[in-house]
């Protein structure tokens, strides 16, 4: 989940209106995004995939090879949940748990069973009840619903822990390795997150990004010792970062421009904290640069923010490598991130009232801004594509006054949501950060909901609330259990 150019993949159920500089309707939305090594794609509210950036290899999926500098929609991907971005490759899941791929696949990430690059998605081969995906350098990792971990492609490292390093067309289940709840591909190794919170890793390790102190490398998951209590896992191109479910974070792997964040430009092979960094909820690793949103809705970014071309991927403003994190500008005013993708030359930011904003390099058309462009943006632009509404935070048109309150949010056990007026019909569910239904509830004639968290996991989840089958409000959630 790199972005060698990096990969990403995750994959929030959340809500975002887009507008540039050109006229966009105000309720426009998307519910998931996730970004490739130079492409973008989200998920629509009807469950369709648009897709935008660099298609050479058919990565967007849309029966071409040309670059798009505004989503077009990826053909045949209907009713799906997730998608994942690899370097020249795209990963979707479907509401039914079967998972499709489309783009490069000289060395088999697309798990068809060939070396044939594909332009439209076609199906992964053997797999079902798939909840997670992650897009590494030229490898795909797969997590099902069992939390058992299945992985293809490239294998020269030993990154599909297999214990080879043959590569594989289609994908392979990895022996005893069980219990996982989050993977994240990297440019040549892999990391596991198990429900215990250890984390397991396997494949190329010569920049110590498996933070267990040395530079050894494996071909099949070993634990890193030392760390503990994890919540969330990021691959970058030859580093990685650990969330811990106190708010901190861990890095380890390659530094050359800063993307550690502890100030120095040096490797470090032994994950350590990352100083002056708190209260985050969710951190991505680019390929050579990171970025962490904290549960107050700012970002900070740090490593590479110069590239080839100035490319000012940290959206600081400038195009000076920050070897400690910085703040992010503000272009999207008092409104609050909730999710960033990071790649290797631009990122994107997911906004708690609607929009999607990005900074970085636009020559391939991926920010979604609507032009291609040489000009870098080193402070966020608002995207411009398009999708059908979800998740707009509304109010409906009567004349009474509608009020929500939700409490206590970060929470370790319930949550209680309060509506004015009185609902008849009410339904809450709950999404977990990969879009997957992790509950949900009906209510008759209330207007006090009461929602038991106590068996669920720590991590990010996104609530809806809705009557009759008319959706009227949703928020963030975070489940911190002490």
């Amino acid at each position: 989940m790199l972005c060698k150019q990096p990969y990403k993949k995750l994959i929030l159920l959340l809500s975002f209106v887009f507008i540039s500089k050109y006229f966009v309707p105000p309720n426009v939305s998307a519910q998931t995004v996730a970004a490739g090594g130079r492409h973008s794609l989200l998920i629509c509210a009807d469950s369709t995939v648009q897709a935008w950036g660099y298609n050479g290899y058919g990565q967007l999926g849309n029966s071409t090879t040309t670059e798009q500098h505004s989503g077009v929609k990826v053909i045949g991907m209907n009713g799906v949940v997730s998608v994942s971005g690899g370097l020249f490759h795209s990963i979707f899941i479907k509401e039914n748990g079967t998972v499709w791929t489309c783009g490069r696949n000289n060395a088999g990430p697309l798990g068809d069973g060939s070396t044939l690059d594909r332009h439209t998605p076609v199906q992964v081969i053997g797999l079902s009840n798939i909840i997670q995906a992650s897009g590494g350098g030229e490898h795909s990792l797969f997590l099902g619903k069992d939390q058992t971990v299945w992985s293809c492609g490239l294998n020269s490292s030993g990154q599909l822990g297999d214990g080879s390093t043959t590569n594989r067309l289609f994908p392979i289940q990895i022996s005893g390795l069980t219990n996982v709840i989050q993977v994240a591909a990297g440019a040549e190794f892999s990391l596991f997150l198990k429900e215990d919170g250890s984390v397991w890793a396997c494949g190329h390790n010569g920049f110590g990004q498996f933070g267990n102190g040395t530079n050894a490398s494996n071909k099949n998951p070993i634990q890193i010792n030392g760390l503990s209590d994890i919540i969330q896992i990021t691959a970058g191109e030859w580093h990685a970062l650990f969330v811990k479910k106190d708010g901190t974070v861990y890095s380890s792997g390659r530094n050359q421009f800063g993307q550690l964040g502890n100030g120095t430009q040096t490797d470090q092979w032994l994950a350590s904290s990352i100083n002056d960094l708190s209260e985050v909820i969710k951190a991505e690793a680019g390929g050579i640069h990171s970025v962490f949103v904290t549960n107050t809705g700012t970002v900070y970014a740090c490593g590479l923010n110069s590239g080839g071309n100035n490319d000012g991927q940290l959206g600081d403003g400038t195009a000076i490598d920050r070897t400690k994190p910085v703040l992010v500008n503000t272009s999207w005013g008092t409104d609050k991130i909730i999710h960033a993708e990071a790649c290797r030359e631009h990122t994107l930011f997911l906004s708690e009232k609607g929009p999607i904003w990005a900074s970085g390099r636009n020559n391939y058309g991926q920010l979604g801004i609507g032009y291609f462009t040489t000009a870098n943006f080193k402070s966020p632009v608002r995207s411009n594509t398009l999708c059908v509404p979800i998740l707009v935070k509304q109010y409906q048109p009567e004349a009474i006054q509608i009020t929500y309150q939700l409490f206590p949010n970060p929470t370790s056990g319930s949550i209680t949501l309060k509506s004015k007026p009185k609902l008849k019909k009410a339904s809450i569910s709950l999404y977990n950060s990969c879009g997957i239904l992790s509950r949900q509830t009906n209510y008759n004639q209330e207007n006090e909901f009461h929602f038991d968290l106590k068996e669920l996991k720590n991590g990010l989840y996104i609530l809806t609330l809705s009557e009759n089958n008319k959706f009227l409000y949703s928020d963030k959630i975070i489940i911190n259990h002490e």
